[in-house]
């Protein structure tokens, strides 16, 4: 069943549809109204119904030809460029207004209200699913799952290109669909190399991300792990020791690991303590986490970076935290020469679409997840792995 929404702006009526309808929502249609009250400017048509394909525009014939499908997208057959207020792929349908009043204000009015939705859009696709041209209904499922896993529109739009490309017309049962679309985001998914131990020098690896990412968690399990497989010449090296309890439960852990544990005040300490060092294979270097608008904590992680000069800098971040969160971090710590991501907390995320997206919108790749409080709940990051939390 269609439900209608009116409102002032189309904010308010993804909104309404949010609170209403819940996540499950299919927006249908958007266009502008000719209505006069202040409230009623915009109208939104949603349902909860399961649609695998939207029918035509109304006045628009069905020409019975298929969109083309490849590995950039799905694009819908080139025709006669649509008219203003016609439907196009992708584009909110706005509804042509009859002429009345003065035409610059109406014109200005209309540009207003794009620049609104497309401001908008990226929020309610989140929580919306938007009905796409033509997708074969033996896709639908899959594509629903992907988006309620938080992976944006145009992502899983190529991802079901591809996949389309790949699952031949006669073959296209759930189960063919389903192992064809893990190989394409197994394919995708960013990972990095292993870590290598080498003679001579230890391997320095610096771990850095907001306040409570789970950075001296991460190294406790990555140090742990090391010891229990056989690699006992590890050290840990501390530049959190100004957050209370931070340097007590290191210590902790150090004693009863028999990790041989070094605190460091500022870079200028680094050259001495490093020679006490030069004898391990591995050493984890732990940070203190600040907020995004410290400054002064981003000059403190750029000279502790020229001092250290570590083979691997990891930044830890949450991936139960929010979309628009994890991007600006990354871009921050991206910037302070961070070249891998290390993401906790995997068993306390609803929506797993960050292991995907984010690599690849920074261009650096996944090195460990955290999957639990347990000591050894972390895991080397793996494509076939990792694609199965996507289509879970």
């Amino acid at each position: 069943m269609n439900k209608k929404y009116r409102a002032g702006t189309f904010t308010e009526a993804f909104q309404r549809i949010k609170e209403e309808l819940g996540p499950d929502a299919v927006i249908l249609r958007q266009e502008l109204t000719n209505s006069k009250n202040p409230n009623e400017k915009v109208e939104v048509t949603a349902t909860l119904d399961d649609i695998a394909e939207l029918p035509p525009p109304p006045g628009k014939r069905d020409t019975g030809k298929l969109a083309t499908y490849n590995s950039k997208g799905i694009k819908p057959i080139k025709e006669k460029a649509p008219e203003f207020g016609k439907q196009e792929f992708g584009k909110p349908e706005f509804a042509k207004p009859e002429p009345s009043g003065n035409l610059e204000d109406l014109l200005a009015e209309v540009k207003k209200l794009r620049e609104e939705f497309a401001i908008t859009r990226s929020d309610f696709l989140e929580g919306i699913r938007v009905v796409r041209d033509r997708i074969p209904k033996e896709f639908a499922s899959i594509a629903a799952e992907l988006s309620r896993n938080g992976l944006p529109v145009q992502i899983v739009q190529d991802l079901l290109a591809e996949t389309m490309l790949l699952c031949p017309i006669s073959s296209r049962d759930e189960a063919s669909v389903k192992e064809q679309m893990k190989k394409v985001l197994a394919n995708r998914i960013s990972i990095a190399s292993r870590p290598r131990l080498r003679k001579g020098r230890p391997l320095v690896q610096m771990f850095i991300g907001p306040a409570g990412s789970g950075k001296s968690g991460i190294i406790s399990k990555l140090a742990g792990r090391a010891t229990v497989t056989g690699n006992p010449n590890v050290a840990v090296v501390t530049t959190d020791c100004y957050r209370m309890g931070a340097l007590e439960q290191m210590e902790a852990f150090a004693a009863a690991a028999d990790i041989d544990l070094e605190k460091v005040n500022s870079p200028e300490e680094i050259p001495e303590v490093f020679e006490r060092l030069r004898d391990k294979s591995l050493v984890l270097i732990d940070t203190a986490g600040r907020s995004l608008k410290n400054e002064e904590h981003e000059e403190e992680i750029g000279a502790l970076y020229e001092a250290i000069r570590p083979d691997e800098v990891h930044l830890v971040l949450p991936l139960n935290m929010r979309d628009r969160d994890l991007e600006k971090f990354a871009e921050k710590y991206v910037a302070l020469k961070a070249n891998r991501i290390v993401f906790t907390r995997q068993d306390e995320s609803s929506e797993q679409g960050a292991l995907l997206w984010l690599p690849l919108k920074f261009g650096i790749p996944l090195s460990y997840i955290g999957n639990g409080q347990s000591p050894d709940n972390i895991l080397s990051a793996e494509k076939e792995i990792i694609a199965g939390w996507l289509l879970r």
